[in-house]
């Protein structure tokens, strides 16, 4: 593609069949019977939040290092269709990997094994290559679904060209991070966020503006943001400023990346000009559209199909 991107997603890259509907999650040593599966089309985080992105109207490039297999074409179509940038997913032979699992109750509710491929490691050289040759895109995001050094040498590249990042630190750390003042936006739900704070020594709280504060205090990064699940989210922009958004009342089927989605829609609006606040309320919004079908990639809906307010 000849245009450059507004972000850049330099994050894993997959793509399956949905997830396994049951009436109930399991509890450690409790067997429960499936009702059925193959419910939609999931992705990988980095997958999803650049579809995420591109269908809430942003010029996207996906950055990866994915090791092949028979789910590769299928992506690389999915790619194209959407009109993401692929020129930067590095292909290369791997080993054998062990597939992921989703379970979804009847309540929406999800629990997620990641597959052993999922922790792909990008290269420096090809982080490099990639970020040197799209220096003018406004927004970088990353995550912990990449291994943490790929993650730390990649935003510190990004700094140093002057692209913003977005960290979704998914799954948490178990160390404190050391590279987080580099970060412009942090992102993270609420188990994460208390996560976090007991790593950085301090005490989880339930009043999510001096959670955001703690976190901004403990590790450096300019502004944050709390997702919150179906009680919406709270906001800490580099002005000091405090948003709140209550979750939108809607009947939840599967809240499967439904966090991904958030995160490429408040990406998209910060992209097309919205400030913190702005991109994180109509984020919010898009999410509740998510939750309402199966699967991550299916459920992501295009702006065409939206009546949400700019």
């Amino acid at each position: 593609m000849g245009l450059q991107p507004d972000i850049i997603v330099a994050y894993t890259h997959n793509i399956s069949d949905g997830g396994i509907r049951v009436h109930k999650l399991p509890r450690a040593g409790e067997t429960v019977r499936a009702l059925e599966g193959g419910l939609g089309i999931d992705g990988a985080k980095g997958t999803n939040v650049a579809v995420a992105a591109s269908r809430a109207g942003a010029k996207v490039a996906l950055v990866a290092h994915v090791q092949g297999g028979a789910w590769f074409d299928r992506a690389e179509k999915l790619l194209r269709e959407e009109e993401i940038d692929d020129r930067f997913v590095f292909c290369h032979p791997g080993t054998r990997q062990v597939p992921g699992c989703i379970i979804i109750d009847d309540e929406g509710n999800n629990m997620i094994i990641l597959g052993s491929g999922t922790q792909q490691a990008l290269l420096h050289e090809e982080v490099d290559l990639a970020l040197e040759s799209m220096q003018s895109a406004r927004y970088c995001v990353t995550g912990y679904e990449l291994d943490v050094k790929s993650v730390e040498y990649l935003v510190r590249k990004a700094r140093m060209l002057g692209i913003q990042t977005i960290l979704n630190p998914s799954p948490v750390p178990n160390q404190k991070p050391g590279f987080w003042d580099c970060v412009d936006i942090l992102v993270l739900n609420e188990v994460e966020a208390a996560h976090m704070l007991r790593l950085a020594d301090g005490q989880p709280t339930e009043q999510w503006e001096e959670t955001a504060r703690k976190l901004r205090a403990a590790y450096g990064c300019r502004q944050v943001v709390v997702t919150l699940g179906p009680n919406g989210f709270c906001c800490l922009d580099g002005n000091n400023k405090i948003t709140f958004g209550k979750g939108a009342k809607v009947d939840s089927i599967d809240a499967t990346g439904a966090g991904d989605g958030f995160l490429g829609a408040m990406t998209a609006r910060l992209a097309a000009g919205a400030s913190l606040g702005e991109a994180c309320r109509w984020a919010n919004q898009y999410a509740a559209y998510t939750v309402q079908k199966s699967g991550t990639i299916s459920s992501y809906p295009r702006l065409s199909e939206l009546k949400l307010q700019r």
